[in-house]
């Protein structure tokens, strides 16, 4: 399985972030979540998925002059929004809407899963939902 680059590693920080953005609550990649995906995309295989979906962010991206994680968020969510229906061309060796679509659930499987799982650090997203989170 190919390792994710550096570059990459930005650029799922940056889509997780936009998928589960910071407001009263921590964002995706501060509750823990890159180091689930991580974690996941090695126990499944993913790497290769992963890498291509990531570089097909990076294209879309490039068509404005900088990188995702260079994007404003209003300016990633609009990338993001564009491949959800984007017919798949020669920068994308995945299908746009099956990465997003493996992304968003695996981010959210992150985020609300139980704290050994290397998500949800602290509990925050189940404080978030109203869990009684005990000791």
């Amino acid at each position: 399985m190919p390792s994710l680059s550096e570059s990459q590693l930005r650029t799922l920080v940056s889509a997780i972030d936009r998928i589960v953005p910071q407001d009263d609550f921590p964002s995706a990649s501060q509750a823990g979540c890159l180091d689930f995906l991580v974690r996941l995309i090695e126990l499944e295989r993913l790497g290769a998925t992963y890498a291509s979906g990531l570089d097909g962010l990076e294209h879309e991206a490039s068509l404005l002059g900088h990188t995702f994680s260079e994007l404003s968020p209003p300016q990633q969510d609009a990338v993001l929004a564009a491949c959800e229906v984007k017919e798949s061309d020669s920068a994308w060796l995945v299908s746009p809407q099956q990465f997003l679509r493996i992304l968003a659930t695996q981010t959210i499987e992150g985020y609300y899963s139980d704290p050994g799982n290397g998500g949800n650090l602290g509990a925050v997203s189940w404080k978030m939902i109203g869990f009684k989170v005990t000791a």
